[in-house]
C-alpha cells in the first residue's frame, strides 16, 4: 500500500517552523528521501517553471507529518468526485 504525506510541520535547528500541506499554495507532493538526506516539497508549475524545495535533514530538529494510506485516498476521491467511474476505485 502506497503512503502519501498530506501535511508536514518542520522545526529547524534555528527554531523556525515551516508547515506544508498538500493542495495549499500549489504544493503537489511531499516526500522524505532519507537516502539523499532531504525533505522534498514539489509545487506545481509556477511562472513557467516547476518549483521544488529541498530541506536538508541535517538542519531539521523535529519533523511531524500525517501519512494517508492509498486506500483511504481512493475512498476520499470517490466521495469527493462522484462523477468518476466507480470501476476506477475497485478494491483488489
Amino acid at each position: 500500500m502506497m503512503k502519501m504525506i498530506e501535511k508536514i510541520e518542520i522545526t529547524m535547528m534555528n527554531e523556525t517552523v515551516h508547515n506544508f500541506r498538500k493542495g495549499e499554495f500549489g504544493v503537489q507532493n511531499i516526500e522524505i528521501d532519507e537516502t539523499r538526506g532531504f525533505i522534498e516539497i514539489e509545487y506545481g508549475v509556477q511562472e513557467g517553471g516547476e518549483k521544488n524545495v529541498l530541506i536538508p535533514l541535517q538542519n531539521v530538529e523535529k519533523c511531524e507529518f500525517l501519512v494517508k494510506k492509498a486506500e483511504e485516498t481512493k475512498i476520499n476521491q470517490e466521495q469527493n468526485h462522484p462523477n468518476l467511474k466507480k470501476e476506477t476505485f475497485k478494491k483488489t
